[in-house]
Order: C-alpha cells, then sequence, then structure tokens
C-alpha cells in the first residue's frame, strides 16, 4: 500500500505517483512570492546556480524577495542576482542604514537567517500585494523547479495558511543529525517528564520539524515573531500553533533525497556548527513551554536532560536497525558520542535557562507596522 498515513494534528500531503508537479503549477492565486535568505557563502556555489536556472524556468512568482546578509557590499549581491529572471528586490542586512534602525529601535541587531527573514516579511507586507511567500535556502544541492510548486500549491490552491516540506536526508547513510538525535529525543524525553502536551504534540506532528522549506500567507507572516539563531525553524512551528489552525496547517511530501551543505561538530566551538544550532534549538523550545505556562525549575529540566540520554539511545538503537535493514553504513560510536556531546549542551542551555536566559525574537510586523514605517535604507534594487 502507498504511504498515505495521515498522523498527528495537520494533515500530510504525500507523494502517491512519480510525476513531476507541473512547472505553471496549476496555481489559481496571484500575487505569489519567493523569499531567499542567503548568505554570501551561496554565491557561487553550484547549488545556487542550479537553483536560479530551474527558477528562471517558472513564471508563477511575481517578485522575489532576496534577502541577504556576510556581503560587504549590497551591489554585489546585486550584480550576482542580476542572472535570476524573475523580479526581484534584494534587500542588504548588513547595511548600516538597517544595522542602526535596529539598534535604535532595541531589536536585536544578529546577522542570520532569522533576520534575513524577519526583513524579508517586513518588505512583502509593507512594499508588495504579496499573498503569499514560498521560502527555502540558497544551498540546495539537488533543487528542481517541483520544490517550490509543490510548497506552494497547497497554499495558493488548497486553503492552506502554512505548509512546511518534508523529505528524506539518506545518501550512503542517514543524515539529519539535529533532527535525529536531538529534536526528537528532546522531544520525547519532554514528554516523558511533562506529560503529552499540546504544543509538544504538535511539534512531533512534523516528519522534519527543521526542515526550512515552507510556504506561508502573508496574513499569518505579518503575526509571526521571529528568532535569531538556529532556533527560527523550531520557533516558527511554535507560533504556528499558536496563531494558526491545525486544520489550516500542513505538511507536503517534495519527493526529493535533500542534500545541502553539513553542519560540523567540534567540542571546542560550542557556539558553532551541529552544537551551536541544537543550543538554539533547545533555548527556542524551552521558552516556548514557559509561553505556554509550563513550569520548568531546575529539578524538572535535569529530569528532561536525563531523559533524553534515553531517548536519544533509544532513537539510535532504531536508526540501527534501518541503516542495517537497508544495508547502509551505519557508526553507532560515532552517532552515540554526537548525542552525548548534545546531551552536554542541553544540560548547558537548562543552567543557562534556569539562571534566565531565554530566546529573543522579532516582533511581528502587524504591530511594528503600526507604528514604524519600513527601513527603505537597506533595499539595493
Amino acid at each position: 500500500m502507498s504511504d498515505f498515513f495521515q498522523h498527528g494534528l495537520i494533515s500530510t500531503l504525500h507523494r502517491l505517483n512519480q510525476a513531476e508537479p507541473i512547472e505553471d503549477g496549476g496555481l489559481s492565486e496571484a500575487g505569489l512570492g519567493l523569499l531567499l535568505p542567503c548568505h554570501a557563502r551561496d554565491i557561487g556555489a553550484s547549488a545556487l546556480t542550479d537553483t536560479i536556472a530551474a527558477l528562471n524556468r517558472l513564471t508563477v512568482f511575481d517578485q522575489a524577495i532576496i534577502s541577504v546578509n556576510g556581503f560587504a557590499s549590497g551591489r554585489d549581491a546585486v550584480e550576482f542576482w542580476s542572472q535570476l529572471k524573475v523580479p526581484h528586490t534584494v534587500l542588504w542586512n548588513d547595511s548600516l542604514d538597517f544595522t542602526s534602525w535596529l539598534r535604535e529601535h532595541d531589536l536585536p541587531a544578529v546577522s542570520g537567517k532569522g533576520l534575513n527573514l524577519w526583513s524579508g516579511f517586513g518588505f512583502a507586507l509593507s512594499q508588495t500585494e504579496l499573498q503569499a511567500l514560498v521560502i527555502h535556502d540558497c544551498d540546495i544541492q539537488n533543487y528542481t523547479a517541483a520544490l517550490p510548486i509543490s510548497l506552494a500549491t497547497p497554499v495558493a490552491n488548497l486553503g492552506y495558511q502554512f505548509c512546511k516540506g518534508f523529505y528524506s536526508r539518506v545518501q550512503e547513510q542517514l543524515y539529519g543529525r539535529a533532527t535525529r538525535l536531538f529534536v526528537i529525543p528532546v522531544l520525547h524525553a519532554l514528554v516523558r517528564t511533562l506529560g503529552h502536551l499540546p504544543l509538544l504534540d504538535f511539534i512531533d506532528s512534523f516528519r522534519y520539524p527543521l526542515a526550512g522549506e515552507c510556504a506561508i500567507s502573508t496574513g499569518v507572516a505579518a503575526s509571526l515573531s521571529v528568532e535569531n539563531g538556529w532556533g527560527v525553524e523550531i520557533g516558527w512551528l511554535c507560533e504556528a500553533y499558536r496563531l494558526i489552525d491545525p486544520e489550516e496547517i500542513c505538511q507536503v511530501d517534495l519527493a526529493m533525497r535533500y542534500h545541502h551543505r553539513h553542519q560540523t561538530i567540534d567540542p571546542s566551538k560550542p557556539a558553532e556548527g551541529l552544537l551551536g544550532m541544537v543550543s538554539d534549538i533547545a533555548l527556542s523550545i524551552l521558552t516556548h513551554l514557559e509561553k505556554e505556562g509550563c513550569r520548568l525549575d531546575p529539578p524538572t529540566l535535569e529530569s528532561v536532560v536525563a531523559g533524553y540520554e534515553q531517548t536519544a539511545n533509544d532513537i539510535i538503537r532504531r536508526y540501527s536497525d534501518v541503516a542495517e535493514f537497508n544495508r547502509l553504513s551505519f557508526a553507532e560510536e560515532e552517532e552515540r558520542k554526537t548525542a552525548r556531546l548534545f546531551q552536554e549542551r542541553l544540560r548547558e542551555v537548562a543552567g543557562q535557562f534556569s539562571h534566565g536566559l531565554r530566546a529573543r525574537s522579532l516582533p511581528p510586523w502587524e504591530q511594528w507596522l503600526r507604528e514604524e514605517r519600513f527601513p527603505v535604507g537597506m533595499i539595493v534594487r
């Protein structure tokens, strides 16, 4: 039987045949935009060159918003993105005008994906008539035009307000370590400690909660807070849980074996790579659980940290069996070493949380635009 099982609180839209989505998408709704957070390191890589070539075959997007960071000059980004045929605007998030504006308004001027997305939302809401946005990263190494069409269709044609993509992370081995070895075990450890809270069950409904590929109505985008750092995706799920009826949320099978730039693990640099990622994710989850009224005192957090070890070991056992069943290589000791490093980061974040550290978000544009104008100084095209 084909896999069309419905699990959890949201709709899952499976790919049940091998046919590629038609490139015009059959999309009936005008006002579809594309929001691409882009770092300077993506420029010149074959992954982004191939992505632009695929996008140039599409006619469904009224406008693209390229929101960049890591560039010494906004003009450098404009020159590179001139090869994109879709009408587009480049936002330079490292510009002095923008960073000064952020500081003047006591907003966290942390360069990165979260800020890129937040400014992109603000531009879309204040400077365009777009009705929905398709969002994905710029380092996808096996990108096809089917990806944005698959994301857009549920929002444009099926009435959903938020659509998140999912896909396989397997090649010669199993990838997706942050999800496999951290997010899922942490969720299970939290459930063991706190019980089946609606927010935890909601996040657990997603096959790939850390996927950066999604589509969203601009109405919902106006209401979203956006976290800095690696907590942006898990933070969005927590925000979606509070803002959107589950009937208006779905996940869609992108029918691909996703391949992108892998993050490294360096125990001497706990704020970078995968260790920095899981730290931000842990802080985001704890912050949102507190907003839901959970009492997260030190003994409770220590129970979560201890429970993580058990749930991670169980997850590793399962994936070892998956790998053996499929004759894939599986470095079990390396996986356990990674889980131990993740547990150390969880323990550290739990301690910081107990001493008052919280994930900080950029505010929803819906309330901000009532009082402030969009900072047009960072628009370079």
